[in-house]
């Protein structure tokens, strides 16, 4: 992931919310060529400044840092593990990762498994 992607990804967003870039700005407390000089000159928003942005574009922060949303249940997940010893970090690290990649190799049930059978007597 290249450093610049949270910025299309802001872009992105801020299209598909239907304002302008002038509106953004302003609406985030900012000089109305704010956003311009994010995404044409290369200046960076103060950590403060992308909260509002995203505030005013109705995207979170995650979506636009990271590329994903937040849920309750990762955001707990994620409280939990911040109090974890290493040990236990590096287990379920290595957990959600055989995990994943065992989903990843899994094709999708047959249509007839999706379906009960009739019942048998």
């Amino acid at each position: 992931m290249g450093t610049e992607d949270w910025k299309r990804r802001l872009e992105d967003a801020i299209k598909d919310c239907g304002k302008s870039l002038r509106e953004i700005s302003l609406s985030a407390g900012k000089g109305p060529g704010y956003l311009h000089s994010v995404f044409v000159e290369g200046k960076e928003p103060t950590v403060t400044n992308l909260l509002k942005i995203c505030r005013a574009a109705d995207v979170s922060v995650y979506r636009v840092l990271g590329g994903f949303e937040m849920t309750p249940e990762t955001e707990e997940l994620m409280k939990l593990l911040a109090l974890a010893d290493d040990d236990l970090k590096r287990s379920l690290l290595l957990l959600l990762q055989r995990g994943s990649k065992r989903a990843e190799n899994q094709e999708p049930p047959a249509e007839s498994e999706h379906q009960p059978g009739p019942k048998r007597p």
